[in-house]
């Protein structure tokens, strides 16, 4: 590919601009980890409890006191949540509740962040193996758990790692925020869902999408052990890449014990080639959740979005609505690839 084309989500029809000849310098923007000695004072190292709200959950050895060291992995609460449980202190801001033009609502929900490791380094793909399935199989008991609960419509899974991801901590964490229906974004990939598969008859669309970039194989990256991980044919960001299961599971609540390692067995060797192509490079990771009783949440398909945040968006991003990828997903895989020793 070697002029600019404008490419199509197969499911939610998102554009984006596939720009190769502007790809120069994708990693302008990446900035590398803070020395070891600026962990002073971290609030998530181990022998700083004290500093975080009482935790909810933990995985640590048996006997070991609540709230104290000795833990693998913890989860409290946000001590700066973006959505809040107790709505009885809500106060509107302005002096109206609300109206047909100025709507609003109490943002109502939990939000809660998982503690990856006592250490305030290494970043979560170079932690040991068993660690970063400890870090995921409480990621996917908090999905569980969320879910259950009253006034729960979705559960965003999330992890930011460098300063151009939002996040203002090293410290390998990852955060789960609930809203009381579905998120914007779920509830337009599950309108695209039902409209792809109304045009194809296909039972799941995701995986539909999923076994055609298999076929086409330019943008895999590998497809063994019931995953498949490809750069996405519409990849609105550089090194863009999706990791998601050959089994129908609409939830990342849904994996089995040995999914989860297998999900951590690739997602590893994924995030360390994008960190050795791109030292430094900020990035997040993304996993929606639809709770059962959402309308059509079990059409969904989970999958785990890798989100590079290499480039800000321009005016034209912007003022147009279309994302400007200056990688092509294919050349994106390739590197990705070769990084990763894949073998398809």
């Amino acid at each position: 590919m070697t002029s600019p084309e404008i490419r199509d989500d197969p499911i939610t029809g998102h554009r984006v601009i596939v720009v190769p000849g502007r790809a120069a310098r994708p990693n302008e923007h990446a900035t590398a980890p803070p020395a070891a000695s600026q962990e002073s004072g971290c609030p998530f190292c181990e022998g700083n409890e004290g500093k975080t709200p009482p935790e909810l959950a933990v995985i640590a050895p048996p006997h070991r006191a609540p709230n104290s060291p000795g833990w693998f992995i913890r989860t409290i609460p946000n001590r700066f949540p973006t959505v809040e449980q107790d709505d009885s202190s809500f106060v509107p801001s302005g002096s109206s509740p609300g109206s047909p033009d100025f709507p609003r609502e109490w943002a109502v929900g939990h939000h809660e962040v998982v503690i990856e490791s006592p250490s305030h380094s290494p970043l979560l793909p170079f932690l040991p193996f068993e660690q970063v399935v400890r870090a995921l199989s409480m990621c996917r008991d908090r999905v569980r758990h969320l879910s259950r609960q009253e006034r729960v419509g979705s559960v965003t899974l999330f992890e930011n790692t460098g300063p151009e991801s939002g996040g203002s901590l090293w410290h390998p964490h990852a955060q789960l925020v609930t809203l009381p229906s579905l998120t914007p974004a779920l509830e337009e990939e599950l309108e695209g869902i039902r409209r792809y598969c109304a045009r194809t008859g296909t039972a799941c669309a995701q995986e539909q999408v999923a076994r055609a970039e298999a076929r086409d194989g330019r943008r895999l990256l590998f497809d063994r052990d019931g995953l498949v991980g490809y750069s996405p044919f519409a990849s609105e960001l550089p090194y863009e890449s999706r990791i998601t299961s050959w089994r129908h599971a609409a939830s990342f609540g849904d994996l089995t014990d040995a999914e989860v390692a297998t999900v951590a067995s690739h997602l590893i060797p994924l995030l360390q080639a994008l960190l050795r192509l791109l030292p430094g490079a900020s990035y997040n990771l993304v996993v929606r959740n639809p709770v059962a009783e959402a309308a059509g949440g079990r059409d969904y398909h989970w999958h785990l979005d890798l989100r590079p945040r290499l480039v800000r968006p321009d005016g034209f991003d912007l003022g147009s609505g279309l994302a400007v990828n200056t990688v092509p997903p294919e050349l994106a895989a390739e590197a990705l690839r070769s990084e990763m020793g894949a073998k398809r």
